[in-house]
């Protein structure tokens, strides 16, 4: 949970629509930052952990199903940092257009809605995606102050592809991670054993699409 949640919420900080050129990030100044967010976000999930017990479960119990995947997700994460290696300039960077948060959450979530849909099971796990974004979004807040607004007050960018298709190498990334259909369905059989009731009886439905 906590590389996964690194990575998204550095994405969607330091390189927060298309428009205004910004200068190119150089990697030692986002090497700084990314380790300011590493230290802040277990200490910020349990600050927002009111967003997992408002749907009746429990957080210690829901957080261990992931926390015991952390090597799938490290490996997750090094895979599209791997595919992205240049974002970030080691010598005189040039400028890169800057870039929004809220468009790289609408290309994730239009994604995961999506596969949920094809899948049929959409409307069965609208509730918890609302609470999903919840916490999302006060994993974001609490990170960014915590970090001192780091990615804000660099003012600067990452050189990378579209949102659709970050989203789509995050989404290869993990498959060949090891987040397959089986993986999958034992976390949300896990997240059910944790009190995610919501999920009961549709987690054999799920598969990768």
């Amino acid at each position: 949970m906590k590389i996964t949640s690194v990575l998204a919420v550095f994405l969607l900080t330091v390189t927060p629509a298309l428009g205004q050129m910004v200068r190119q990030c150089q990697c030692s100044e986002v090497q700084g930052c990314k380790d300011k967010y590493v230290r802040s976000v277990i200490p910020c999930a349990d600050r927002c952990q009111t967003h997992v017990r408002s749907i009746g479960a429990s957080y210690p119990a829901l957080r261990q199903c992931l926390v015991s995947r952390e090597g799938k997700f490290i490996q997750t994460m090094r895979c599209v940092e791997g595919q992205n290696a240049n974002s970030c300039a080691r010598g005189s960077g040039g400028m890169v257009q800057k870039r929004y948060p809220e468009t790289l959450k609408i290309a994730a979530m239009t994604e995961i809605n999506g596969m949920l849909n094809r899948l049929g099971i959409g409307a069965q796990v609208k509730g918890l995606m609302s609470t999903g974004k919840k916490l999302f979004n006060c994993m974001r807040k609490c990170v960014d102050k915590a970090g001192g607004a780091c990615g804000t007050r660099l003012g600067c960018g990452l050189s990378l592809p579209s949102d659709n298709i970050l989203v789509q190498q995050a989404k290869q990334c993990a498959i060949q991670s090891g987040f397959n259909t089986f993986e999958l369905q034992q976390i949300c059989n896990c997240a059910v054993n944790a009190g995610v009731r919501q999920l009961a009886g549709i987690c054999n439905r799920i598969q990768i699409v």
